[in-house]
């Protein structure tokens, strides 16, 4: 078989990826960071002076969700719809070769608890670091962006994250974004959190009130067999999917939720035939096209439902 021809250069070259960047760093306990950032492509030289005010979306699991969120906002350039785009800013860790740091992200993504688990239990210590050190290197990137409003993503873990964070500290972000949040983690724990949090004397909403957007996977709790899967495999699978009842969980979530005066609007929907890593696209997709360009979001939604049903459901 002969040789193939690569023409326009002497040797392949890395991909660069335009409007971005990526920068570490440090917290106050000495870990390092992976902050990685892009914006619009239309903008020139990165300028965001000669645009109005924009949102700003940070995304934990930054190694594994960078790439997706960017090309996702990108995309929507070519939309009727579309608002202007706005920041993509992901927080991982400097890995080499896989994309997520299993212990880090166990650390980092997990509600603390009254008897501490060794090993889980920083989420308090990771929105300190986001909100003290990650904002304010955004903001001096950029330092004459007029910021809108601004969201937290998060999935799986990362989706408890952003739960916690809602029931803790609700107006840091104007919208929390749950992916397949992990529910099932330690009893349940965060369902104590909803209920405290909705229990809080609530005040008038104003525009700190924040939204909420939970979103899961059908075949999550419901797996099908795959083909030349061994039953006996299968059955083990299906029992693990039983036991963290991933969209059961999210369901009795949003049903405590709903009709609190401390959430403008609590949007649930669950993707067909998506599986707990395939779902991920989905969820971060919908994700940016409503926080980007559906703002203010009025009414609570479901797959299969009309705006008007689902405003009384």
């Amino acid at each position: 078989m002969g040789e193939i021809a690569i023409t326009g250069s002497s040797k392949p070259t890395a991909i660069s990826l335009p409007s971005s960047e990526q920068f570490c760093l440090d917290s106050e306990q000495g870990e390092t960071y992976q902050i990685q950032i892009s914006w619009p492509l239309h903008w020139q030289n990165g300028r965001a002076s000669d645009h109005g005010p924009l949102p700003i979306i940070y995304i934990v699991d930054g190694n594994a969700l960078f790439l997706t969120a960017t090309e996702t906002a990108w995309r929507r350039a070519a939309s009727s719809h579309f608002a202007g785009g706005g920041i993509i800013v992901s927080i991982g860790y400097p890995l080499t070769g896989k994309l997520y740091d299993a212990r880090r992200r166990s650390l980092d993504l997990t509600p603390p608890t009254a008897a501490p688990i060794p090993g889980y239990g920083g989420a308090d210590i990771f929105i300190d670091f986001i909100d003290k050190c990650v904002r304010p290197a955004v903001k001096a990137r950029f330092p004459h962006l007029r910021v809108s409003r601004e969201a937290l993503y998060g999935h799986s873990y990362g989706g408890l994250f952003a739960l916690h964070v809602l029931f803790t500290r609700p107006h840091l972000f104007d919208c929390y974004l749950a992916g397949s949040p992990s529910i099932w983690w330690n009893s349940r724990c965060i369902l104590h959190e909803a209920k405290t949090f909705i229990e809080e004397k609530e005040k008038p909403m104003d525009e700190k009130t924040p939204s909420l957007m939970v979103f899961w996977g059908a075949f999550e709790q419901n797996p099908p067999q795959w083909d030349n899967e061994p039953l006996d495999h299968y059955e083990g699978r299906k029992q693990i999917a039983s036991d963290l009842r991933m969209a059961g969980n999210a369901i009795d979530l949003c049903t405590i939720l709903k009709g609190s005066k401390r959430l403008r609007t609590i949007i649930d929907y669950e993707y067909d035939s998506e599986e707990h890593t395939s779902v991920m696209p989905c969820s971060i997709s919908r994700s940016l096209t409503m926080f980007f360009e559906d703002w203010p979001l009025h009414q609570a939604w479901k797959k299969g439902e009309t705006m008007e049903t689902a405003a009384i459901r």
